[in-house]
């Protein structure tokens, strides 16, 4: 493997990264807020060209960005912390928060995908009735996610040792790249 600098300029930190991911996906909970409130304010009939644009974008932005933010944790984060926590206050403390976003990952995919036919089939061009309760459920869950993860995981994530935290940054900047491959405008993309 070469030199993390060399492969992933601006990587300092899977922290740093996380942060960034995070950042992404909240502009994208706000376009699907918007998008909610829009379709639920929509006269029957098909819906207009313009919101079926945006949910096929945004359903494709969401799930991108959701596998990766999901495998950066999975894959990486959290089996780093698993791992470093020495003691056994520090294990329990992390054992119990990993086990807890762990379940609240495999919630908000539950959610998404309730919410993820809808978008779909408005974005077929079809009516449907938009279910603006599974919305605001995935939306309050999200938020109050990547706000768990802002505060208590990146907190906990400090006892990762330099080395081993710059190997999940390049990680993670590799999967974020790869993801820009796939997804055209992509919302992980680096300004």
């Amino acid at each position: 493997m070469a030199e993390p600098s060399s492969e992933a300029p601006g990587a300092d930190n899977p922290r740093v990264a996380m942060r960034l991911c995070h950042r992404c996906i909240g502009g994208m909970f706000d376009r699907l807020d918007a998008l909610v409130a829009e379709a639920a304010a929509a006269s029957p009939g098909a819906p207009a060209a313009s919101l079926a644009d945006r949910a096929r974008t945004l359903v494709a932005e969401i799930d991108e960005a959701m596998a990766v933010h999901i495998a950066d944790e999975e894959t990486d984060i959290f089996p780093a912390l698993l791992a470093v926590c020495e003691t056994p206050a520090r294990r329990a403390q992390a054992f119990e928060l990993v086990s807890s976003l762990l379940v609240e990952h495999r919630e908000m995919a539950e959610l998404w995908h309730a919410l993820r036919i809808a978008l779909l089939a408005i974005g077929g061009g079809v009516a449907v009735s938009f279910p603006g309760g599974t919305a605001a459920d995935y939306l309050t869950l999200g938020r109050a996610h990547l706000a768990r993860e802002e505060g208590e995981l990146a907190e906990l994530m400090s006892v990762i040792d330099a080395p081993r935290a710059q190997n999940i940054a390049v990680s993670i900047a590799h999967r974020h790249e790869d993801a820009c491959v796939r997804v055209r405008n992509c919302p992980l993309q680096k300004n």
